[in-house]
């Protein structure tokens, strides 16, 4: 059984990272929301990190700071993920990576859209910063703020980082409950998990700006895909096809999802029309199909 009172925050790290990670559990430290803890799931065999990751909770004795290590080898983010979720005790769970941060009032705004809407998720707004390889910010802009949510918007991209949104574990859908991200995806796991989460629950949304996602312009950075730094093409090509194969995992779990649905699969392929198949002379029929599609869709969204 899950602590009612409890939120729970799982951090993956291969250890690399120990200013960063730091300041991630500095800025959930700031959160006024308690009790709260934090799980930290080290991957690698490097038995010095390890002992640095292990040592974390001394620094920080104010936190809940529980340590697990996963000694698979290769890329294993995703079981990662579900190491932590099955370890939390919390009812809420959230995620955050080792070089992001939350802000103070995170948690709390997440967990009372939760409460209020009686909803089994929420996100919040995210900054993106780019900073150099002293943590000095070089940049900041909102990319990933949407007016509203949208189920086909998440369908065409991930707009939510892993660490915007908060989950109320006793609300979700069976196939949520144990284990929940695919341990096949060393890319887009994140992207995945969400598509399933608001398949079948409608998020409340928090229209204020309490998580930053940080990107390094400099080697550190894994991500290849928001950086202008150069890499060697051997890491190109290795993140080229990690994202492909992934890429193809993703696009089958969306078939599986639309699959029971005969309207899903209209709706979700629906392509953006041109001016001239909207003048008057299209067939009526299909107008009319196109509007009923579109207005069920949107009372889906809402109660699926």
């Amino acid at each position: 059984m899950f602590q009612n009172n409890l939120v729970s925050i799982v951090m993956r790290t291969v250890g690399e990272r120990p200013r960063e990670i730091r300041r991630a559990l500095e800025s959930v430290l700031a959160n006024n929301q308690r009790p709260l803890e934090i799980i930290i799931v080290y991957q690698g065999s490097d038995d010095e990190r390890w002992t640095g990751v292990q040592l974390l909770s001394g620094e920080f004795p104010d936190l809940q700071v529980h340590a697990i290590r996963n000694a698979g080898l290769g890329d294993r983010r995703a079981e990662s993920l579900n190491i932590g979720w099955d370890t939390a005790k919390g009812r809420y769970v959230g995620f955050l990576d080792d070089d992001d941060t939350l802000e103070p009032s995170h948690v709390e705004l997440l967990q009372k859209a939760i409460e209020g809407s009686g909803r089994a998720w929420a996100y919040a707004q995210v900054v993106l910063r780019r900073e150099d390889e002293a943590l000095q910010v070089v940049s900041e802009t909102r990319p990933f703020r949407r007016l509203a949510f949208s189920l086909k918007a998440l369908w065409e991209e991930n707009f939510l980082p892993i660490h915007s949104f908060l989950i109320d574990r006793n609300r979700l859908h069976v196939s949520l409950r144990y284990r929940p991200f695919c341990e096949d995806l060393d890319r887009s796991e994140d992207w995945d998990f969400l598509l399933r989460l608001a398949f079948y629950h409608e998020p409340a949304v928090v229209e204020d700006f309490t998580a930053t996602y940080y990107v390094s312009t400099g080697s550190r950075n894994t991500n290849l895909s928001l950086t202008s730094g150069s890499a060697d093409e051997e890491r190109k090509r290795h993140n080229l096809q990690a994202w492909e194969r992934c890429k193809l995992l993703v696009e089958q779990r969306k078939g599986m999802l639309i699959a029971p649905f005969w309207w899903a699969q209209d709706y979700f392929s629906f392509q953006t029309r041109s001016p001239e198949e909207d003048v008057p002379t299209q067939a009526p029929h299909r107008m009319f199909r196109q509007r009923v599609v579109r207005k069920l869709i949107r009372i889906l969204e809402r109660w699926l």
